[in-house]
């Protein structure tokens, strides 16, 4: 209905897309899964019972054909794009004749910000002489929770891995020693911290579109080791942290080795430099803004 009415007033409509679920007939992203049906047309959904679950009925076809009108009728609808990737996606979907922009996401550089607090490894018992630290604010399997225990079995002795977020019992019964598990804060200046006294910052996820994760690691000048997965490369450059294809642990622990063995501190010099430059949200404010007033006055 809103759809409608949007397209019947001619109102200018910016919508801003943070996941595939605009063009799909079910799921909000479908990478892990390897399923582009929605490419043509979505049925049988192999995601069916993944968020929004759906645990009797099959409707990704209809929801697809409801959001292809839905959304094609509305004639000044313009779509932000939060990555150049989720960009690259719709241009493939019934969304490719909508006009696009991209704006990354921002985070406030106050916040996220280098810190030198030296308690931050006492207060969470991290007693080896380096860590590396990975957050998430559920752990799931599309965020690479498998694949980081992996890592764990391999990891230098004076190395601990950090992990931040919300776990079930079951994988909390699973960390190895090697493994903190700090359950998810709300508290950004903690967070700050943590991301600051680490080697790296890890993200083996699977399936993203542009992890804000990654860049408030970078603003505390912490790289990032992130796999080739949707938009989550587009915030690192070859200063600021490393790209390793899907699933190659061995690859993140040599990394981690070398930045350990390298002047460390060169890294964090890179990384805030990029992210004064690239992360601002002021930045991003502003570039909303101006897309705004480039709508209105038409």
């Amino acid at each position: 209905m809103l759809c409608d009415f949007l397209g019947r007033s001619g109102i200018p409509v910016v919508w801003t897309v943070h996941d595939c679920w605009l063009f799909t007939g079910h799921c909000y992203h479908y990478s892990s899964a390897g399923c582009y049906r929605w490419k043509t047309g979505c049925y049988s959904c192999p995601l069916k019972t993944s968020f929004p679950a759906s645990w009797l009925l099959d409707r990704s076809d209809r929801n697809y054909e409801l959001k292809k009108k839905s959304l094609t009728g509305m004639k000044n609808l313009h779509l932000v794009a939060a990555s150049e990737w989720m960009k690259k996606e719709m241009s493939e979907s019934f969304l490719s004749g909508v006009p696009c922009t991209v704006i990354h996401n921002g985070i406030d550089l106050d916040v996220f910000k280098p810190s030198n607090n030296e308690q931050t490894k006492g207060k969470y018992g991290i007693n080896t002489p380096h860590y590396v630290i990975a957050v998430a604010s559920i752990w799931l399997k599309e965020k690479g929770f498998d694949d980081l225990m992996r890592l764990a079995g391999i990891l230098d002795e004076d190395n601990t891995l950090v992990m931040v977020g919300r776990m079930t019992k079951k994988q909390e019964k699973v960390l190895p020693g090697n493994v903190i598990h700090i359950p998810r804060t709300s508290d950004a200046t903690a967070l700050a911290e943590l991301y600051s006294g680490a080697v790296a910052f890890l993200n083996p996820t699977w399936q993203d579109n542009y992890p804000t994760v990654n860049l408030e690691a970078i603003a505390c000048g912490t790289p990032v080791i992130t796999y080739r997965t949707g938009g989550s490369p587009e915030s690192v450059t070859d200063k600021t942290g490393f790209i390793v294809e899907q699933g190659d642990i061995d690859g993140i622990a040599k990394i981690i080795n070398d930045i350990i063995g390298n002047n460390s501190y060169l890294y964090g010099l890179n990384c805030r430099e990029y992210a004064l430059a690239h992360f601002d949200k002021e930045k991003c404010f502003r570039k909303y803004i101006d897309l705004y007033e480039s709508l209105a006055a038409r």
